[in-house]
């Protein structure tokens, strides 16, 4: 009998709440989870020591449950670097190095993420696999948001950032992995642009999402849901367009934003045609999942958008871009439109206010999709089954 490939993961922060490391634990395939400050890193145990609130006591959220807390090394690097502004070095390759492979077969490591370790890693002789959780499209996407709408989201970009990020980020990380692990097409795509002759490493493994599957109730006609808190990387403007032109010829719409504020879109045209509300707990957004008559999510930029998955799973039919990183067939399982294109957001929003067949097709066919192709189990399956083929 074959042994399995023993994995070390490497993640910042409680990426899919750790799922990625408990998934392998469970297999039996986890050497170590190499990560920041967690409830067992010191700064963690002062928070529960001291209660206290604030960003300290935040940490205490980070509890990588299911697994063994001998295979956790988690390090404050980080957050002291915050804390002295710089003073000690946020790289956390240091730290990584310094605790070796733990007998690992196999380093999965996040892209963008300590470089220099998983170098050290690959010529101690480990295979590595990288998880590109954001398309290498995303930086040129959104510079050309910024130029457009004179605001920068949060992300102040220029086009030498963009430039590098096709040297210095995929074009880094891809000649040493020996896996690319893409969670849609569309990251897929982005790839296969940017490093060409890397693309035969390429794995299309999607994220699964252990939300339950809701039902709708008491929909509301006309009743739209956006959610985000990134109004320009995923296409609120254009969204917000398409509903005043929908009002304009006369359409009842109530088009609501969950995650975000007016006064934080106040740089937005046609900003006072959607019906803002702010942060929304996850059991209130169960609720407007079940009333909406659809989920618009008009991105540019994702990995794969999990308040996709959530719509999905509560039955709600999809309006989405291919950048949202969830892979319709459109008019079966969604209505797919092309990024920036109002025109396609408005016909898609016709017609599943006047085609009530397809909307209830769609949210039918929606559930299913989420059921047979994002749980967690399908998830696992999938991403054993590249691992233990590495």
């Amino acid at each position: 009998m074959n042994k399995k490939p023993q994995v070390l993961v490497c993640q910042r922060g409680a990426r899919h709440r750790y799922t990625i490391p408990r998934m392998l634990e469970e297999a039996g395939m986890l050497a170590a989870l190499y990560t920041d400050s967690t409830v067992h890193s010191a700064a963690g145990k002062l928070a529960r020591f001291t209660g206290k609130g604030g960003r300290l006591q935040a940490l205490t959220a980070r509890e990588p449950k299911g697994i063994p807390a001998g295979k956790i090394y988690s390090s404050d690097r980080l957050l002291i670097s915050a804390a002295s502004r710089g003073l000690v070095s946020g790289e956390l390759s240091r730290s990584y190095q310094r605790w070796g492979l733990q007998k690992a077969d196999v380093v999965y490591s996040m892209y963008g993420e300590d470089l220099p370790f998983v170098h050290w890693a690959k010529k101690q002789g480990a295979k590595i696999i990288v998880d590109v959780f954001i398309s290498p499209l995303a930086n040129r996407n959104l510079f050309e948001e910024q130029r457009k709408f004179g605001v920068h989201g949060g992300y102040p970009l220029n086009e030498e950032e963009c430039r590098v990020s096709r040297t210095r980020g995929i074009g880094a990380y891809a000649p040493i992995a020996d896996i690319l692990l893409c969670p849609s097409e569309w990251v897929a795509e982005g790839v296969r642009e940017f490093v060409p002759e890397e693309a035969h490493k390429i794995r299309v493994v999607p994220y699964g999402s252990s939300i339950q599957p809701g039902e709708q109730k008491n929909v509301q006609p006309g009743r739209l849901l956006f959610a985000g808190r990134d109004a320009l990387r995923k296409g609120l403007p254009y969204f917000a367009e398409a509903v005043v032109n929908l009002k304009k010829s006369g359409v009842e719409l109530d088009a609501r934003v969950a995650g975000l504020t007016a006064e934080s879109c106040s740089w937005m045209p046609c900003a006072d045609a959607l019906n803002f509300l702010g942060v929304v707990k996850m059991d209130q957004m169960s609720a407007e999942y079940e009333k909406a008559d659809a989920f618009v999510l008009p991105s540019l930029a994702e990995g794969q958008a999990g308040v996709v998955l959530e719509a999905l799973a509560h039955g709600c039919p999809v309006i989405a871009t291919k950048e949202s990183g969830v892979d319709f067939k459109h008019g079966e399982n969604g209505l797919l439109v092309e990024r920036r294109s109002v025109a396609q957001l408005e016909d898609s929003i016709k017609l599943i206010l006047t085609n009530r067949n397809l909307r209830d097709k769609l949210g039918t066919n929606g559930k299913a999709f989420f059921e047979a192709e994002f749980s967690v189990d399908v998830w696992k399956h999938r991403l054993i089954e590249v691992i233990g083929n590495c």
